[in-house]
């Protein structure tokens, strides 16, 4: 994954939002508005020193586990092939900026936001030029930051729950043993 100081970071931020890390995102729109397989899905960038990864956490209930793993994969398989509209992206990256704005509203959040930008080396432009960046991404950035980065071959799947009723819901997504 792109870390803080790449150039494809805001845009993997953006695709996070778009697809799981905000309320309004296509994962939380499919199975818990959809299906009402689960009350919080989300998705989430974890950034350390100079690296990141992204996950995608359900709790579903047990016999939706299966059924939860294919929506999830769908949906990223659709931004892979698909752009996502721009009234969509735009209210993604609304949301975005606004949370970015109300972050840097308390001492602690702007502490935060500060010690993130020491921790990763970032220039002093980052946090000033950080909402002109999330509303410049596009569609096709969306998309390709989806292609490059979110590979589902790529990605390890874990999954806690009864073996016995899970098992056979999961065999579907394992990876060939070589």
């Amino acid at each position: 994954m792109p870390d803080p100081t790449s150039p494809d970071y805001t845009a993997l931020d953006v695709t996070d939002a778009l697809l799981g890390g905000a309320f309004g995102s296509r994962i939380t729109t499919n199975i818990r508005e959809q299906k009402g397989y689960t009350y919080s899905p989300y998705s989430t960038v974890t950034d350390r020193y100079h690296t990141a990864i992204w996950t995608e956490q359900a709790d579903v209930t047990t016999k939706f586990t299966g059924a939860s793993l294919t929506e999830i994969f769908n949906e990223i398989e659709r931004l892979r092939r698909e752009a996502p509209p721009a009234d969509e992206l735009a209210g993604i990256e609304n949301n975005l900026a606004g949370i970015f704005t109300l972050r840097n509203s308390s001492r602690g959040g702007i502490i935060g936001q500060l010690q993130f930008v020491d921790e990763q080396g970032l220039g002093d432009d980052y946090l000033t030029g950080y909402v002109r960046r999330v509303l410049a991404v596009t569609p096709a950035e969306v998309q390709r930051t989806a292609q490059r980065y979110l590979v589902p071959g790529r990605m390890a799947i874990v999954v806690v729950g009864d073996r016995k009723t899970v098992a056979d819901q999961v065999a579907p997504f394992r990876a060939p043993v070589p």
